[in-house]
Formats: C-alpha cells, sequence, structure tokens
C-alpha cells in the first residue's frame, strides 16, 4: 500500500481533520483514465499514470475517494468504485480528499 497508514472514513470526515476536499473532472481517452483506485472504506488513489487525463486533471497517489459522479464511495470497496468508473461515462467527475502538507 502507498498509504503511510491506515485512514478511517471517521477520521477523514471529522471537524479539523488535515484533509481537502477537492472536485476534479477527468475526460479518459481511449485508453482509459489513467489512475488506479485500491483498497475500501474508504478507497485510495493507488497509481497515477504521469502522462495520462487523471495527472492532468489533479488525481495524485494517496488521495482519498469521496464520490464518482455524484455517487458516494466512502462505504464501497475498489472493485465497486472501479465498476463505476468502467461502466460510467467517458467524462469522470470524483471528489476526492488529501491530506494537508
Amino acid at each position: 500500500s502507498v498509504l503511510k497508514r491506515p485512514v478511517t472514513n471517521e477520521e477523514l470526515l471529522s471537524p479539523g481533520a488535515p484533509y481537502l476536499k477537492k472536485t476534479l473532472t477527468i475526460v479518459g481517452d481511449a485508453v482509459g483514465w489513467g489512475f488506479v483506485v485500491r483498497g475500501g472504506r474508504p478507497c485510495y488513489v493507488q497509481a497515477v499514470d504521469p502522462g495520462g487525463p487523471a495527472a492532468a486533471a489533479g488525481i495524485k497517489v494517496r488521495q482519498f475517494v469521496v464520490s464518482v459522479n455524484s455517487t458516494q464511495v466512502m462505504q464501497s470497496d475498489y472493485k465497486a468504485v472501479s465498476n463505476i468508473i468502467m461502466t460510467g461515462p467517458r467524462t469522470l467527475v470524483i471528489e476526492v480528499m488529501e491530506m494537508i502538507e
């Protein structure tokens, strides 16, 4: 895992937690979106293709996935999240939380 330690949804959502929520739009290309999601409750970004659409949109390793195309996914595992991505439109609107450095 790329995570330094496990993080719970409660921790992500607690008031004053050092996380910033961002809404990013990724337009997929012929190959896909260029990122890999792993884990569950919450899922996180495991890998990003540096030359892919996700990187261009601002997706980074270790971001936590909050929603995909308005579907809340904090209680889902990565297989369910990947399925939403793969069966949805080419343009993804994804909400992520990242640690404030």
